[in-house]
């Protein structure tokens, strides 16, 4: 049986900013294992990217807040309550980066313009570990090598500007693998990258993943793309998970409307009939909605669903779903 690695626990969050108040994250209730590969689903502005940037604490504070519930990590046995330390303590400095990792949606905003590549990841692997400075250089450059980087002794002295899209997106992997960590985070690795580069970064994801036994979260808004990559997915609406089961359950018996709609507006070779876009648009994150979140875009709504939150109800098998029509 998988041991509990990170456990977010009935967890609400806030943005506070000058136009108002986000309810960003509402009600969390998710569990990592290690070894386990889940698909974090939903369009934009959902909380996708927050919920895996809270566990390392890597959002602007004072201005976002947990309001309720905890983010435990479980260290060599020892669970760390992720919310109460220090967001730059020596606590989470020495998990950020190397027991969990991420790799960001755009390596070019994510690495310095200013710095060689070799200097970013030399850097990362000396404060971690305790190689010296030649045998940091060696393991980066095998760790380029190790994401499928050609001429990594070359790469590793040039600039993020040098390199291409893919390329930059190989150099982010590297160099989040380079502390062998124990959960990577991957927050839309493939986005702006043709199709080709899409897939060869996917395949990489999931090798290395496979190679060093660690827990990986996909973070995407296309389901296509979690389809062979992940055990089990977890579908996010304004900050709720929707529904929640194995990626065969999700894709193939999905429950909640929304899950259905995502699936339904999925283009394939072989379909005959038109696509079937989702109605409407997420709503403003500053708007009160009362009920369920999905209920103005979902045709089955009734005075039920105006009124009040469904529950997350765990159904056969381990399905979990937010929807009383469900």
């Amino acid at each position: 049986m998988r041991n509990k690695l990170l456990e977010y626990k009935n967890v609400a969050a806030q943005f506070h900013t000058i136009e108002g108040v986000t309810n960003t994250l509402n009600d969390i209730d998710l569990t990592i294992y290690e070894g386990m590969s889940l698909g974090i689903v939903g369009e934009s502005g959902c909380g996708k990217s927050v919920t895996s940037r809270l566990a390392i604490r890597l959002l602007p504070e004072p201005s976002f807040r947990v309001t309720s519930g905890e983010v435990t990590y479980h260290r060599n046995g020892t669970p760390v309550n992720v919310v109460k330390t220090k967001r730059n303590g020596k606590e989470i400095n020495s998990i950020r980066g190397k027991e969990i990792s991420m790799i960001f949606q755009e390596p070019m905003s994510s690495l310095s313009p200013i710095h060689t590549i070799g200097s970013q990841m030399r850097e990362l692997i000396m404060q971690h570990t305790d190689m010296n400075k030649e045998e940091a250089k060696e393991h980066a450059i095998h760790m380029l090598e190790r994401a499928r980087v050609p001429r990594a002794h070359d790469v590793y002295e040039d600039y993020t500007f040098q390199l291409s899209g893919g390329m930059r997106q190989r150099v982010m992997i590297a160099m989040a693998i380079s502390c062998h960590p124990r959960l990577l985070f991957a927050d839309e690795p493939t986005t702006a990258l043709d199709v080709t580069v899409q897939a060869q970064i996917l395949s990489l994801i999931k090798d290395v993943q496979a190679e060093q036994n660690m827990a990986l979260v996909l973070i995407t808004h296309d389901l296509a793309v979690v389809a062979n990559m992940v055990e089990e997915i977890a579908v996010f609406y304004l900050g709720y998970i929707v529904e929640y089961g194995s990626t065969d359950q999700i894709l193939n018996e999905p429950k909640h409307p929304y899950t259905k709609a995502l699936i339904e507006s999925i283009p394939t070779l072989h379909t005959e009939e038109a696509l079937k876009p989702i109605k409407g648009s997420v709503p403003d994150p500053y708007a009160k909605i009362t009920g369920c979140p999905f209920w103005m875009r979902c045709d089955k709504a009734s005075e039920k669903c105006r009124a009040e939150v469904p529950p997350f109800v765990t159904q056969e098998n381990g399905h979990k779903v937010r929807c009383f029509e469900a």
